[in-house]
């Protein structure tokens, strides 16, 4: 991480979201093109976390008739999507030509990262213990809590659960999840991505009964922790404004944003 500016770190969490999404493209249930001018996911679920544009690198004087062709995959089905613009998406100023374009800004995330050796370790509760996924319970477990914590419509629960369930199990994959457990309840979930130049923390979701104890600092420790042995030394995640602060009490910084913008068919 010390041999990395600013602006670099910024592009490898970027990097890092866009080799998570292309892991899902083991699955049948959704494809990954990398065209001229970005990444597209598609699938046939009709929701917007299930079919988009990342990565984006479009010349300015091409954008009216570039963003056109993006959509008509998604116009052609009738399927909503998202456009995710972040720090090494090109030119800056797509996000702002998108919502002249009708698309709807959606989210801003801080875009973090950290060397996970500097995190703050105490901070982790006793109470709360940190299980890997190792089993297809677990795994249906997992995204019933995911997508009900992130409110995802229900309709996606299956699809996902077959997306996750393609890419495998175990401590060796890439993709690895995790349950946290109070008093032999779940109380929350959350995975590990293991890419090419980061390792990334998504999908920290913490039921509503359980907030307020500690377990989504000691699961993100926890991972942190296990990211550490296994040698990486850059940890990324992206985070919403109601939980930025408690990545930053761990130890995480802001590198840039990272931009959603929704579009639905008429």
């Amino acid at each position: 991480m010390a041999d990395l500016n600013a602006s670099q770190i910024a592009e490898t969490i970027e990097t890092n979201d866009s080799e998570f999404c292309c892991h899902w493209a083991q699955s049948p249930e959704v494809e990954i093109t990398r065209e001229e001018h970005w990444y597209r996911l598609t699938s046939e679920i009709s929701h917007p976390y299930f079919n988009s544009i990342f990565e984006a690198n479009i010349p300015p004087d091409q954008l009216p008739e570039a963003v056109d062709r993006a959509l008509a995959p998604f116009r052609d089905k009738g399927h909503p999507m998202a456009w995710w613009v972040g720090p090494k998406t090109q030119p800056s100023s797509l996000g702002q030509f998108l919502s002249r374009c009708g698309f709807e800004q959606v989210a801003a995330e801080a875009a973090m990262a950290i060397s996970p050796f500097d995190a703050d370790y105490e901070r982790a509760s006793a109470e709360v213990e940190i299980q890997a996924v190792t089993s297809i319970a677990d795994l249906r477990t997992w995204v019933e809590i995911m997508t009900g914590v992130y409110g995802l419509p229900e309709f996606t629960q299956e699809p996902w659960f077959q997306i996750l369930k393609k890419a495998g199990l175990g401590s060796r994959k890439k993709l690895q999840h995790f349950l946290a457990m109070v008093e032999g309840e779940v109380a929350g979930v959350g995975s590990i991505f293991y890419g090419s130049q980061a390792a990334g923390i998504y999908s920290v979701a913490v039921l509503p009964q359980f907030r307020g104890q500690g377990v989504a600092s000691t699961l993100t420790i926890s991972l942190l922790s296990l990211i550490d042995e296994r040698g990486c030394e850059l940890a990324t995640l992206c985070a919403s404004q109601k939980a930025e602060s408690l990545y930053r009490k761990i130890g995480f910084r802001q590198y840039g944003e990272l931009h959603c913008y929704a579009w639905k068919p008429d």
